[in-house]
């Protein structure tokens, strides 16, 4: 990272970003996002002895790197290890080989990806892993804090290094890569326009604008460096970017600086309870004696386990015969990602809004959530029910308009609500009839 060896990490670099955009964003919609550090060349391993590779537990080929930074923990990009448990990770820290037996392999314990990760803008692609145990091989990075503009301005060289595929369409190389890169605005990167509309918050690009050198595929949840004060210091995490190394299109990395007060509280195991539900939410017009049914689901978006120490629905409003058909929240306990479901049904005896409220609380916090669903009774008035009538008999392919849609029965029914019927019920929605509008 020093003297010649800059430019040569520049190319390798950049390649490896659009690498890893390619491999792990189709929330991005990306088809020319292409994997591969491209214009780099073999790097020294002596200047990237936390380089990590991610794995399978099953497998020998990396599909993402990261940074071992100290402690028996791992950096890594979240969209790595997405909808991954910990049981079928491994990682190789200082593992320069692709495939290879270089490195200390090990399992992974936890994964604690960022609460407000985004698979869809790829906002906060940050996780840390934690080993089983601190490795015998390699060395931890110094990692950046409170700002970037602390360590690099404009036009500054960052070095990026990866396993990624060398062109796009291209093979991988068997030894770890590097290209250097010079740090872009954000106003710069922004300019590019569709996706990098976005970039800032959470994320910095880095690139050429006539492309030619970047990182790829394979590179994701690698490390960006620059050299600062005598040592090594990680900024950023190999997260997306458009194609490899095509103009314009620059590599995006998750901005560590902005991460550092999470990675320390996941490190000392103080990482607060996350918990993601719906708060409030509008159901369509009802008629007084239907029935409307709501499900609230309950998520653990964060790190720490949490268990349900309280749990109640009530009626507000013209909400009657209030009903809890499915619980599968009350006592129990949510690992990360992990989500639980609590069901309802009510009705309303006279017009008005019907509001029916979720309160809970979960171990680990003081907080009081509560989710509400709302959603108007009225006489029927104003409502069209199209052809379907409540007491006539429906059989196989039989059709009925109700409430501005078309459904067919499935099967015998009768009395069974069209729009109420679900994914197995009696009526299958065909389509919108235009006749009847809600």
């Amino acid at each position: 990272m020093k003297g010649t060896t800059h430019s040569i990490k520049r190319a390798v670099r950049h390649t490896l970003l659009a690498t890893t955009v390619v491999a792990s964003l189709p929330a991005l919609a990306l088809n020319d996002v292409t994997p591969n550090i491209v214009g780099g060349m073999p790097a020294n391993t002596a200047d990237w002895p936390f380089y990590t590779q991610i794995l399978r537990a099953n497998g020998t080929t990396a599909f993402c790197g990261g940074s071992y930074i100290g402690d028996g923990y791992v950096l890594t990009a979240a969209h790595c290890v997405r909808n991954r448990t910990a049981s079928e990770l491994n990682v190789k820290v200082a593992g320069f080989i692709l495939g290879g037996n270089d490195g200390d392999r090990i399992a992974v314990e936890q994964i604690h990806m960022h609460p407000n990760y985004n698979n869809q803008t790829l906002h906060n692609d940050i996780a840390v892993l934690k080993l089983t145990r601190v490795p015998t091989q390699g060395a931890s990075v110094t990692l950046a804090q409170s700002s970037i503009d602390y360590y690099a301005r404009e036009g500054d060289l960052l070095s990026v290094a990866g396993l990624g595929r060398l062109q796009e369409g291209g093979t991988r190389p068997t030894n770890l890569y590097e290209v250097d890169v010079p740090l872009v605005s954000d106003a710069v990167c922004r300019q590019t326009g569709g996706h990098y509309s976005n970039v800032g918050a959470t994320e910095f690009c880095a690139g050429y604008p006539q492309g030619q050198k970047d990182s790829c595929n394979g590179d994701s949840g690698g490390p960006i460096v620059i050299q600062s004060g005598g040592q090594t210091v990680q900024l950023g995490i190999v997260s997306w970017g458009v194609g490899c190394a095509r103009p314009d299109n620059y590599g995006v990395y998750a901005d560590v600086a902005v991460f550092d007060q999470w990675i320390e509280s996941v490190k000392s195991g103080t990482a607060p309870v996350q918990v993601g539900y719906q708060d409030q939410t509008t159901l369509a017009d009802f008629v007084v004696g239907d029935t409307v049914r709501h499900t609230f689901t309950i998520t653990n978006t964060g790190s720490p386990t949490f268990t349900f120490n309280q749990l109640n629905v009530a009626a507000l409003g013209v909400t009657s015969n209030l009903v809890t058909t499915v619980d599968s929240c009350s006592a129990s306990t949510l690992t990360q990602n992990q989500n639980c479901k609590v069901s309802v049904e009510f009705s309303a005896t006279t017009p008005g809004l019907a509001q029916t409220t979720l309160t809970f609380k979960v171990d680990g916090s003081t907080t009081t959530y509560v989710a509400r669903v709302f959603a108007t009774a009225t006489d029927g008035s104003n409502v069209c029910n199209g052809t379907w009538d409540k007491g006539t008999v429906y059989v196989r392919p039989d059709r009925v308009t109700y409430r501005g849609s078309e459904y067919e029965a499935r099967y015998w029914t009768r009395g069974d609500i069209p729009s109420e019927s679900g994914l197995y019920g009696p009526w299958k929605l065909i389509g919108n009839d235009p006749t009847c509008v809600k």
